[in-house]
């Protein structure tokens, strides 16, 4: 933990030195960069993107999986990847009900240092899926992480699978009101944690102030709040300084300890050097 936090202090102090005093680092804390993206952009070309918009570090996962692996040998003090589940984008709606899935969970986890499995969708139709149980297992014996794109009934069935796994929940869940989010943060105090990508424009009214119950919210669960772009598409990448100036618009109107943590402390503080 010590060495990671140690490298991306580094990489914090590098950026601060050439840029304003009011840009806050950032940790982008969900991502992807699949083929279409690697097609685009070269891995250098994300690297002068995270340096201009001061991203210390990034959650990547990819369709195929081999591009998080470039993007990690490219800047690997700086790429947090998790394994897709995905063979291709086809297999999204439906990995969950094909037991070859499973064929080289294993084999592709001892290939390279993933920390974590996911993104992956799966809703509340599924929750007893066989391939769900057994990626859930598979992540428990290995320490791993799982990021789940889906309902509170799947973040509910990993938990009673498996009650110390720490779970990523995806954009803030399916049904994103402070409300019902607090409710499944009482039931999960202690391994669940939430990233708020693609869902600036619920926190903030039409003058771009921040609504009080997402300040409330916010506050309230400072801890377990990860900011996240999510780079699903390579638009998304080409726009990617548009998206990080409207997290910053909500950020930047939260007390400064609470913004600072949910804008990367928290992610220092959860992702594992890799081994």
């Amino acid at each position: 933990m010590k060495k990671l936090q140690s490298i991306f202090l580094t990489l914090l102090i590098g950026l601060s030195l050439n840029s304003s005093a009011e840009s806050m680092p950032i940790f982008d804390s969900h991502s992807h960069y699949s083929l279409a993206d690697s097609q685009a952009l070269s891995p250098k070309e994300i690297r002068q993107r995270y340096d201009r918009n001061h991203i210390i570090g990034a959650l990547i996962s990819s369709t195929p999986t081999s591009k998080t692996e470039l993007l990690y040998q490219a800047m690997p003090n700086r790429i947090i990847p998790f394994l897709s589940l995905y063979r291709t984008k086809a297999n999204k709606p439906n990995w969950m009900l094909d037991l070859t899935t499973l064929n080289t969970l294993e084999t592709k986890l001892d290939h390279f240092p993933y920390q974590g499995v996911g993104e992956f969708h799966i809703f509340k139709q599924d929750v007893y899926s066989p391939v769900l149980t057994q990626v859930i297992k598979t992540a428990q014996k290995r320490n791993l992480m799982i990021m789940i794109h889906g309902d509170a009934e799947i973040v509910d069935q990993i938990f009673k699978l498996a009650p110390k796994t720490t779970v990523i929940w995806a954009h803030l869940g399916t049904q994103p009101t402070p409300e019902f989010l607090s409710q499944v943060f009482k039931r999960h105090p202690t391994h669940l944690y939430m990233d708020t990508s693609v869902r600036d424009t619920l926190f903030i009214n039409e003058t771009n102030q921040l609504k009080p119950e997402w300040r409330t919210f916010f506050i309230q669960h400072q801890d377990k709040l990860l900011a996240a772009v999510d780079t699903f598409s390579t638009q998304r990448w080409l726009k990617f300084d548009d998206a990080v100036s409207k997290i910053r618009l909500w950020l930047e109107q939260l007390p400064k300890p609470v913004a600072e943590k949910i804008a990367y402390q928290n992610a220092l503080n959860l992702f594992h050097p890799s081994k």
